[in-house]
């Protein structure tokens, strides 16, 4: 029986050797699956998560072989490489970027030091590995070789419940990151573990909702107020329309502050649909419109400009609407109309349980 290239990708994976064959793998990766994009946009988004995925945790195996190899041994004590971001809610496209962390079992107070120093040299390979196979780093810094993204479970607990008591912007906006974590490779109980300190964090300060809502709501749909795309007027981009932050990430953001809001802790955007339709939170209908304008956003997310640069591959989110069909302009336009819709419902759902809170307090809404 012939095999499915994503059956021999895994072959070449499980015998890579170098960072040469890891570029190799990811340059395959594009030739195999960027014609296939418009057969079914869900399913190729599947396999290209799947193919980074696989590529990913073979650059981990590889990196532990070769310090072990090296004389630093094996791995002090459980661990997971997690993904936050688009990695985390498997969505990445062709050109996704690094965003990632490790999170390993607390080791007894005697070896604590040797476990961070492994965790570190595992780390600082991973990362420079996987920018030799073209993942450029994360611009925020949200890397394995970040002691804030590279520590023990109880660590990162603590860290989680530090940002949910000081909720100013930035410490929201890593909040709101964690809520996208998914364990990579190794020990997937530890991010069940940091889910829960997640939960617990935000039961403890429930106001905490009101400050993400702002987060949430920062970058706006893009639409005219006659229904016509808003493109950007200078600069190389002119004329081009930000499906990134002008769709794609708007609609993201306000479906994962709806499924938080209903103590819904899973990172894909598809799985906090599926589980806010579950609940019966919201009438059918009006979930079946937001997973609709977000297929959308994801599709038109992945046909977006993109570019190799420095040996990177790269892209800032463009798409031209004057190279648009004229029915994926009528699927963008109606795409930005449900986004509307629905930051509308997410500031409406998180105010009304904020004042349902103070309410229940005893103080002012």
């Amino acid at each position: 029986m012939e095999h499915t290239w994503m059956e021999r990708f895994d072959v070449s994976i499980y015998n890579a050797v170098s960072t040469e064959q890891l570029r190799g793998l990811r340059d395959r990766m594009h030739f195999e699956l960027r014609p296939s994009l418009f057969e079914d946009p869900v399913v190729w988004n599947d396999s290209v998560n799947a193919a980074h995925d696989r590529l990913i945790a073979g650059t981990i195996a590889l990196a532990e072989q070769t310090l072990r190899l090296e004389g630093f041994g094996v791995p002090p004590v459980p661990y997971a490489f997690v993904a936050v971001g688009s990695a985390g809610r498997m969505e990445q496209t062709l050109w996704s970027d690094q965003d990632n962390g490790i999170v390993y079992i607390d080791p007894p107070g005697e070896s604590r030091e040797g476990a961070a120093a492994y965790f570190r040299f595992l780390s600082e390979r991973v990362f420079n590995w996987l920018q030799s196979a073209g993942y450029p780093p994360c611009p925020g810094n949200v890397l394995c070789t970040n002691p804030l993204w590279n520590k023990p479970a109880s660590g990162w607990i603590d860290t989680i419940r530090g940002w949910a008591s000081d909720p100013h912007w930035e410490n929201i906006r890593y909040l709101l990151m964690t809520a996208d974590l998914r364990s990579l490779y190794g020990d997937a109980g530890l991010v069940e573990r940091i889910r829960r300190g997640f939960a617990a964090a935000l039961a403890e300060k429930p106001d905490t909702l009101g400050h993400m809502l702002q987060n949430t709501l920062h970058h706006k749909i893009t639409i005219g107020v006659f229904g016509n795309i808003i493109t950007e007027r200078y600069g190389e981009d002119a004329g081009a329309f930000d499906v990134k932050y002008g769709a794609y990430i708007p609609l993201v953001n306000g479906i994962r502050l709806l499924a938080l809001a209903h103590g819904i802790f899973v990172p894909s955007t598809f799985e906090r649909l599926d589980k806010l339709n579950e609940g019966r939170f919201y009438p059918q209908a009006e979930i079946d419109r937001w997973r609709t304008a977000f297929l959308t956003a994801l599709e038109l997310r992945a046909v977006a400009g993109h570019e190799k640069e420095d040996g990177f591959y790269t892209t800032r989110g463009m798409i031209d609407p004057e190279q648009m069909t004229k029915e994926n302009k009528k699927r963008l336009k109606s795409c930005l109309r449900t986004g509307i819709e629905l930051q509308q419902t997410v500031r409406k759902t998180v105010e009304r349980m904020t004042e349902r809170m103070a309410k229940k307090r005893g103080g002012p809404a």
